[in-house]
């Protein structure tokens, strides 16, 4: 009888222990996917939807630090930070492997995200905080692998920090781009 009993409390001591378990997983998930609401940014940081934004929706915008249109070469090097074809605090490369496969490089510490095809001014400051850069080199072959056609934007992190967004003008050996870099 006692054996029985045993296997009975043994029984029940386990079904409770996988139950705290999963209550456990269930309040972790649960707090890490509304991490963001319990535990908000200093009120120095966020932006805030009152009237005065109503009255002038660009004053929660970063200023600029550059902006512009330029075409960077085939296997030239881009300084988002100024908007020049240079090597020095160059931001990325557009390597040329062959005439079909070309690559957008980041370099010297700079991240992109490929963001796609979508309206340019629509993709805000507050929307390239959020986003997760990568310093993994962007397909950009004439060919079916291509990530970034004409139309795509493009959101980045300066090798200075900086963030920004470029848009694809015209694609080919040449890579013809607008961009917006802004103030840190």
């Amino acid at each position: 009888m006692a054996t029985s009993e045993g296997t009975r409390d043994s029984s029940a001591r386990i079904q409770v222990i996988v139950a705290v378990i999963g209550l456990l997983g269930a309040v972790a998930a649960a707090l890490i996917s509304n991490w963001n609401h319990i535990f908000p940014k200093p009120a120095s940081t966020q932006t805030t939807a009152n009237s005065s934004q109503k009255t002038s929706p660009k004053k929660a915008e970063r200023k600029v630090y550059s902006e512009g249109q330029l075409e960077v070469g085939g296997t030239w090097h881009c300084n988002l930070d100024v908007g020049a074809q240079n090597q020095v605090g160059a931001d990325f490369w557009w390597k040329q492997d062959t005439p079909v496969k070309r690559y957008l490089m980041p370099e010297n510490g700079a991240e992109f995200f490929v963001v796609g095809i979508r309206d340019f001014a629509s993709l805000s400051y507050a929307d390239m905080e959020h986003l997760q850069y990568s310093a993994q080199k962007i397909d950009g072959s004439d060919a079916q692998d291509n990530n970034i056609p004409q139309g795509t934007v493009v959101a980045y992190r300066t090798s200075e920090g900086r963030l920004g967004k470029f848009v694809v003008v015209s694609y080919g050996h040449n890579l013809t781009i607008r961009w917006v870099t802004y103030e840190k």
